[in-house]
């Protein structure tokens, strides 16, 4: 499922294209092989997955990190990051992401959610504050608008906001 989902990310944000078809060739072995996804441009720049193989005796990947930072990615943020279950970190910063933050994202376990720098428009869903384990939710430099949702005051371990 994870392949799946990943495979849609990619394929909609037309990542591949951006990195050259070098790095975002998503298989079964992905995260085994270690090096499929990433790319450290500069500092600024990269393309970061990282996984967690310790599962079933380490025979089981599950992706715990995405950074997609400074890559000029267009579009629609993709609802299918929410069916990375495992999915702790999503850096998407400074890219030309438009829309809304999608709900779906309230169903993964993340600790940082950093949209800075895009373009992202309409209210912070009120379905981020669900994700109790959320301690930093990076938002700044966007056409974000409205009220900030009561339901924000549930996230108990959020340090920066």
């Amino acid at each position: 499922m994870q392949v799946q989902a990943l495979n849609t990310i990619s394929s909609k944000l037309n990542i591949s294209a951006k990195l050259n078809n070098t790095y975002w060739s998503v298989s079964q072995s992905s995260c085994r092989k270690g090096r499929d996804f990433n790319v450290n441009i500069t500092s600024e720049i990269r393309s970061l997955v990282t996984c967690n193989c310790t599962f079933v005796n380490s025979t089981v990947c599950h992706v715990t990190s995405i950074q997609l930072k400074g890559l000029n990615l267009t579009g629609v943020l993709p609802a299918e990051f929410g069916s990375l279950k495992y999915l702790q970190e999503l850096d998407l910063t400074r890219n030309y992401f438009n829309g809304s933050i999608p709900t779906s994202f309230s169903r993964l376990p993340l600790v940082n959610l950093s949209l800075l720098g895009n373009r992202l428009s309409g209210s912070i869903p009120k379905e981020i504050g669900d994700i109790a384990t959320l301690e930093e939710l990076i938002l700044e430099d966007n056409q974000l608008e409205g009220p900030l949702n009561e339901n924000l005051g549930n996230l108990g371990r959020l340090r920066r906001l």
